[in-house]
């Protein structure tokens, strides 16, 4: 859906593009293939080489931020109920809901995975 939404967005900009000057039209002819092949636009290219960050134009219309901050959900933890037969592991608590206590229940881990560098930082 949001795809259809961004296509109709980026279609009006190019009916408007072919009205201007040819080199706006190529410009944002560009836009429209990296947003459709990358999910960023030319400038998110640039912003997210300068910031070591992913930033994209599509996180901010998904998430409200530029340049949200990437996490690791480790999943490692699971909820391990005891069956009728065996011992049954699901990553979310009673999946079910008949009320079942978990044989072990710790909640996962998330945590921010480390920065990359930006073109212009320094060691």
């Amino acid at each position: 859906m949001a795809r259809v939404h961004r296509m109709g967005i980026l279609a009006a900009a190019l009916a408007l593009g072919a009205c201007s000057d040819a080199a706006v039209g190529v410009g944002i002819a560009a836009n429209i293939v990296a947003l459709n092949a990358t999910d960023k636009t030319l400038v998110d290219h640039v912003v997210s080489g300068i910031r070591g960050e992913d930033c994209s134009v599509v996180s901010l219309e998904q998430t409200g931020y530029y340049c949200p901050e990437k996490v690791e959900v480790v999943r490692s933890n699971v909820y391990c109920y005891r069956t009728l037969a065996a011992v049954d592991c699901h990553y979310l608590p009673d999946p079910y809901k008949n009320g079942q206590t978990a044989l072990a229940s710790p909640p996962p881990v998330i945590r921010p995975l480390p920065k990359k560098k930006g073109w212009f930082d320094t060691e």
